[in-house]
């Protein structure tokens, strides 16, 4: 299995080329990144924009490679979302901006998100919206060699305002849009805290996810112990066939690299 990191969580007093090379020296082969145009740093996000040339470089000369990060977001990347009909056309024009900087880093992966939900705006609306949004994105994606991975959140404990926080409706809006370009960004922790059924949801749809985010629950720290056994999911999700990554995405509550040892140790990787 591919086990990666989320670098903008862990080492966070550090700049991304430090925490990459700790990433890499913990025995990880992969990471994770959030915004091309913004960084994590301590406990804030800050308007700093990251070198891709740099995080290019660093890939080679460390045998890493980064797995995926965000299209477009509230937060940073893009920010448009997709519910939003007027904001499809800054979606289109905005891959000219990411793919050439995921091409730099031999990046196949972006995160899509559908953004805030809208007043005024049904539920019936929004999907139909989603589903235009995608659609209009997704050749470009294809033709491009690029996955985007279609991401629900929680709205019960980290996003009260987001509008996807159903991974069957995800399933519903990749359904209606047809394209092996588009995939599903299935993270156990906010689907735990959305309902569970984690494993029954994803055997039956195993071949639309694109991805995997780990982290605890409750708390989003590390996934040992939580009310999940993760080595039993992960376990089970490979013997499905999954063939994709895993990313470990939580808030480490002791030292960092003790974190992501002991997180591959549980994981049996």
């Amino acid at each position: 299995m591919a086990l990666g990191v989320c670098a903008e969580l862990f080492f966070t007093d550090l700049g991304y080329a430090e925490r990459i090379r700790r990433i890499s020296e913990t025995g990880y082969s992969t990471y994770e990144l959030w915004f091309h145009d913004k960084s994590f740093v301590g406990s804030s996000l800050v308007d700093k924009p990251k070198d891709f040339s740099e995080l290019a470089e660093l890939n080679e000369e460390l045998g890493i490679s980064l797995s995926d990060f965000v299209f477009n977001h509230t937060d940073g990347g893009i920010i448009a979302a997709l519910i939003d009909e007027n904001d499809h056309a800054k979606l289109l024009d905005g891959l000219d901006v990411i793919i050439p900087l995921a091409k730099k880093v031999k990046c196949t992966k972006l995160i899509c998100a559908a953004g805030n939900r809208k007043e005024g705006l049904s539920h019936g609306e929004a999907m139909e919206n989603m589903i235009g949004g995608l659609a209009s994105i997704a050749p470009v994606c294809a033709a491009e060699g690029i996955t985007l991975l279609l991401e629900p959140f929680n709205t019960k404990v980290d996003h009260p305002d987001y509008f996807l926080d159903s991974a069957a409706d995800g399933v519903r809006v990749l359904d209606a849009v047809g394209s092996d370009s588009v995939k599903l960004l299935y993270d156990i922790y906010h689907m735990q805290i959305m309902g569970g059924n984690i494993l029954s949801f994803v055997r039956e749809n195993i071949d639309r996810i694109g991805h995997f985010h780990i982290a605890g629950v409750p708390g989003r720290h590390e996934p040992f112990p939580c009310e999940l056994d993760y080595a039993f999911l992960v376990d089970r999700i490979m013997k499905l066939g999954y063939k994709g990554n895993f990313g470990l995405e939580y808030w480490p509550t002791v030292d960092h690299s003790e974190s992501l040892r002991a997180a591959r140790e549980k994981l049996n990787v």
